[in-house]
């Protein structure tokens, strides 16, 4: 294998692929890259056998070949070449890189053990807009229950129905559901698709999709989920189980709301989270019909309190949340004002938006 390329360029297809080598694996060949030609193109390809990741440019090839290369010890030289044309060149089992004067040589790994990846190439592919996927991971990706003993908890929920695409996540203490319309001309959904992605594989298609504009196309094929997009593809072994009846647990839209600067709320909620301690996390809202009193009591340390101009429907009551809850999906709204739904002291507090339900239970404070 030989070829000439440019360093931005093989350095931004590196990057792509990285995520699936970063945490250390028992075998040496998936913390590698593997690096093969086809026709006047480079192709990368990185899996840690559950997310795999395929990412293709063009380069000056001037010798076909295939080879596997030590991911981090390969980026962490191309990061440090200057902005200059890069020569890769196999040597027995080395490999030599030329940029300018620099010449560096490093081991190879037996690119015959790297996994058999098959590539997928649907010709009914379901389109998504990047901005739309990812501002749904935005709003769900938070309540994934990453340590939970519950398994189908440590991922989203897609659930896609003629013209629309549900994600929803949730903890057990919280759960957020958002939906939105595909793009118009889709191949026909005939029977509702569904699976769940786990977080790792949605944090990096995450990384993948960001700021892009291109569209993003999703195939699901047996135990396998992949989203294709401009030189890219992602593929993906989603979670096998059953994952919980959520619809049960979303209350029918109740009267008794509280408005409230989004904020001015994040901030007192901030202020008052200061005194928290591992075991004393809740924090005591105090609604009013005028205002919102936030307090916060630990023994120890001491107490804080703070008023905020608000508007209740209902009836006054306290009732004490993690403050984090709340915080986490007022952060990733970009409303001026947001209200919530109270339906009782020992009852979920519902924020109901256009297609978006984010609950939280209460905690005893």
């Amino acid at each position: 294998m030989n070829f000439i390329i440019n360093k931005e360029v093989i350095l931004e297809n590196l990057q792509k692929v990285l995520g699936p080598t970063a945490s250390k694996q028992n075998f040496p060949i998936l913390n590698s890259v593997l690096i093969s030609t086809i026709g006047n193109k480079l192709k990368f390809i990185a899996t840690d056998l559950d997310v795999t990741i395929i990412s293709s440019c063009e380069a000056n090839i001037k010798e076909k070949g295939k080879i596997a290369v030590p991911m981090k010890r390969f980026i962490s030289i191309i990061r440090e070449l200057p902005l200059e044309e890069v020569a890769v060149e196999m040597s027995k089992n080395n490999l030599l890189i030329k940029c300018g004067k620099i010449e560096f040589k490093i081991n190879t790994l037996n690119a015959s053990e790297f996994p058999q990846i098959e590539e997928e190439k649907e010709a009914s592919l379901i389109k998504i807009h990047p901005t739309t996927l990812e501002e749904m991971i935005r709003m769900t990706s938070f309540c994934v229950g990453y340590e939970d003993a519950n398994y189908v908890l440590n991922g989203i929920l897609f659930e896609i129905n003629e013209d629309t695409i549900s994600m929803i996540a949730t903890d057990g203490k919280r759960l957020s559901f958002v939906k939105r319309k595909l793009p118009p001309n889709q191949p026909e959904v005939k029977t509702k698709i569904s699976f769940i992605l786990p977080i790792k594989a949605i944090n990096e298609l995450y990384k993948l999709i960001k700021d892009k504009e291109e569209d993003v196309f999703l195939f699901v094929k047996e135990n396998r989920v992949g989203f294709d997009f401009k030189s890219t593809q992602f593929i993906a072994r989603p979670i096998e189980g059953e994952f919980p009846n959520y619809s049960q647990y979303i209350p029918n839209e109740n009267k008794d709301k509280l408005s409230v600067d989004r904020q001015k709320f994040i901030l007192a909620l901030r202020r008052a989270d200061l005194l928290s301690t591992q075991d004393y996390q809740g924090v005591k809202l105090e609604l009013k019909k005028d205002s919102l009193v936030i307090s916060k009591s630990t023994p120890q340390l001491g107490e804080a309190k703070e008023v905020v101009d608000a508007r209740y429907t209902g009836s006054s009551f306290e009732i004490g949340f993690n403050p984090n809850y709340i915080i986490d999906i007022l952060k990733n709204l970009g409303d001026n004002e947001v209200s919530f739904e109270f339906f009782g002291a020992d009852k979920p507090a519902v924020l109901r938006k256009e297609d978006f339900v984010y609950l939280i239970l209460p905690m005893k404070i």
